[in-house]
């Protein structure tokens, strides 16, 4: 089943080259990404719209990415988050524990590991449109 409607994506990261790669392998058209850099910002903003999807990264503020994936829970409960972190995927478990995270990938941004979350994204939307 194909999805018409774009998928908005908030997009988090701090890193200019980091943050291209991620919006390199969104760049279908299926995404449809906006782009911070700025935690603040970027948590304001999924107050006032509905993002389906948040990558969340390194932020300007320097604050811990734990805290803002939890901070984005909060916010925004129905959203999908993938963490791109410098921690061990046994680390992102034990501090993600309980909040519900689609995944993690690293900073160097391996396009496959990012691919295979996008695809479980997928499926699960898929699955939550036919009930």
């Amino acid at each position: 089943m194909e999805q018409t409607t774009p998928v908005n994506v908030l997009l988090l990261e701090n890193d200019p080259e980091i943050m291209e790669k991620i919006q390199q392998a969104l760049g279908d058209g299926h995404y449809k990404t906006t782009c911070f850099s700025s935690s603040v910002e970027a948590l304001e903003a999924s107050g006032k719209a509905p993002y389906n999807l948040v990558i969340s990264g390194h932020n300007t503020e320097r604050k811990d990415p734990v805290e803002v994936m939890k901070e984005f829970v909060m916010a925004s409960p129905m959203s999908s988050i993938i963490m791109v972190t410098d921690l061990s995927d046994s680390e992102v478990e034990e501090k993600a524990e309980g909040y519900g995270i689609l995944g993690n990938i690293s900073r160097n941004i391996p396009v496959e590991n990012l691919f295979s979350l996008l695809n479980t994204y997928e499926k699960i939307q898929q699955s939550l449109s036919r009930k």
